[in-house]
């Protein structure tokens, strides 16, 4: 049993956690903070169901059934209940990959297997000083009528990301395409495919207030369609598309 304490998003979280798995994934978001927002605990049953949450999505897509060490599933069940409870403080998970240019991020989301990885690595090849905040599952936070990109060390396989919080620019919406063209779109257009995106909690109360959340984007971001084939041109005209349009 291991207990230490995170800041995510601003917010000091205290975990209890049966293996030393989840520490070392935080080992950079450490905290001694006197005080803390909240705190989780997990039990065996935890890591029981993420193993029978991959078994049932793997059948669903086809997939051979994959049977994980319990250390790695209880790492995503630590996430799974700090997630549910991050709504409370206007704050919530959404997948995409966070990538940030100076003092702006841009988050670049789609369905699994569209690209999101590939278009990170192009960014970073392409574009001066861009860095990675988040490769998977960054935290988006509502303050003072801005949103804010923050990093997580839930980040995926390639495990890039940064412990810094960074204003929200643009959400990307990746498509594959013969020719790489972005277009703005409405948050008409895009709300849909926002909650399809963002962490749906179980408990009632947290769903809606994720829900008030990402219509709360629409006012403080813009959105954009993405039709890119992955070559090194994909990034820069994303970049120059979401950068110009002010």
């Amino acid at each position: 049993m291991r207990e230490f304490q995170i800041t995510l998003a601003g917010r000091q979280i205290g975990i209890r956690s049966l293996y030393d798995e989840v520490f070392h994934l935080c080992r950079d978001y450490l905290s001694d903070a006197p005080e803390l927002s909240f705190r989780i605990e997990t039990a065996p049953e935890d890591i029981r169901f993420e193993q029978e949450k991959s078994l049932r999505e793997a059948a669903l897509e086809g997939k051979p059934a994959g049977f994980y060490p319990e250390p790695y599933l209880e790492t995503l069940a630590v996430y799974r209940k700090i997630a549910a409870r991050m709504p409370e403080y206007d704050t919530w998970l959404m997948h995409g990959s966070a990538v940030a240019v100076g003092d702006e991020a841009f988050l670049f989301t789609a369905a699994s297997g569209t690209g999101k990885t590939t278009h990170t690595r192009l960014w970073l090849e392409q574009i001066p000083g861009a860095y990675v905040v988040n490769g998977d599952k960054p935290l988006l936070r509502l303050r003072n009528g801005f949103c804010e990109v923050c990093g997580t060390p839930w980040s995926g396989k390639e495990n890039m990301n940064r412990n810094v919080i960074v204003p929200l620019r643009a959400i990307c919406f990746l498509n594959r395409g013969a020719e790489n063209r972005i277009e703005e779109i409405s948050f008409r257009e895009a709300a849909p495919l926002l909650l399809q995106q963002s962490y749906r909690s179980n408990d009632s109360f947290a769903m809606q207030k994720t829900m008030a959340l990402v219509k709360s984007l629409g006012d403080c971001v813009r959105f954009y369609r993405l039709f890119c084939n992955m070559e090194p041109e994909a990034a820069l005209v994303s970049w120059k598309g979401m950068r110009n349009s002010a």
